[in-house]
């Protein structure tokens, strides 16, 4: 029991100090070690989407994740064992294998679903499936507290009064939340009035997943940003200039900091003559009159919204 106590204490410690997209390999690798396993497999997806995240220990093998999925659990039992493996489970090995597979539910208001298979050589002495069974479901805890101290960094220099990118969640192509802070479920229960979703309450346009793009949806202004198989969700209060086509936020940003057109023009390589078309149409799209107005625009939510 203290060797467990121990592992489950590095596990924990290697969730604080690694990215979290590093933690994953690293949480097996110990695992691994500590059980004589030869390999491991661990996949995380939400209840109702795939294809979620995928990693494998030592390497990757080229087994497919829906041979995961396949497995099928005894009534009421977490751990499947398999003996001998299946080859279509084996990743890749020829000598003969045991498998032992965890399907865990997480915990924390998430509708996230981890399984994780562990391959022993056929010869190995027998496994303590309760002390592998306790590791797996520690070590994916650990898992979901190295995803909220990714989110969280936000959250500490917004407390410092710093700057900072916004509220953050990670969630995957369909919308499923993977973790969100307080301050990203507040401003989106604002807009759907549920505090307890589990799943985006809108779609999330695919352009912006593609092209680590932006969206508006309501009064909030999301800007999205690739992390693996996965996405961060930036949000903020929706802006005046979020209605702006790209290069006319940078023109209006150019304008309102006091720049003329002739500099403007010569910043960006264009004609003074389409400068001048497009804060005609900055103004027009704005309700604005004057530069005095669009200064006050561009200044205000720079001072306050760095990203």
């Amino acid at each position: 029991m203290a060797d467990l106590d121990r592992m489950i204490q590095s596990l924990y410690a290697a969730a604080v100090d690694d990215e979290w997209q590093q933690f994953r390999p690293h949480a097996l690798a110990l695992l691994s070690q500590w059980l004589g396993a030869s390999s491991a497999a661990w996949h995380t997806h939400s209840a109702s989407a795939l294809p979620g995240e995928f990693t494998e220990f030592p390497a990757a093998t080229g087994m497919a994740r829906e041979s995961m999925l396949a497995l099928k659990f005894p009534p009421g039992s977490r751990e499947l064992l398999l003996d001998p493996l299946p080859p279509a489970l084996a990743g890749g090995g020829s000598a003969p294998q045991t498998g032992l597979a965890v399907h865990y539910a997480h915990r924390g208001g998430t509708d996230l679903i981890s399984t994780v298979l562990l391959r022993f050589p056929r010869s190995a002495n027998p496994l303590n499936r309760e002390e592998c069974s306790r590791a797996i479901g520690h070590m994916i805890e650990a898992g979901s507290l190295s995803l909220k101290h990714f989110i969280q960094r936000d959250e500490w220099l917004n407390n410092l009064g710093r700057a900072n990118r916004g509220a953050a969640a990670l969630i995957d192509e369909h919308g499923a939340v993977y973790v969100a802070s307080q301050r990203f479920r507040d401003a989106v229960t604002g807009e759907c009035g549920d505090p307890h979703f589990s799943v985006m309450p809108y779609a999330v346009p695919r352009d912006a997943l593609e092209g680590n793009g932006s969206f508006v949806h309501g009064s909030l202004h999301f800007r999205v940003s690739g992390q693996g198989s996965l996405y961060v969700l930036y949000v903020r209060k929706r802006l005046p200039l979020d209605g702006l086509s790209p290069r006319e936020q940078e023109i209006a940003r150019a304008l309102g900091s006091g720049k003329t057109f002739k500099t403007v023009a010569r910043q960006y390589g264009i004609a003074i003559s389409t400068v001048a078309n497009h804060a005609s149409r900055i103004y027009k799209k704005l309700g604005i009159f004057r530069r005095e107005e669009l200064m006050e625009l561009v200044r205000t939510p720079a001072q306050s919204h760095p990203h």
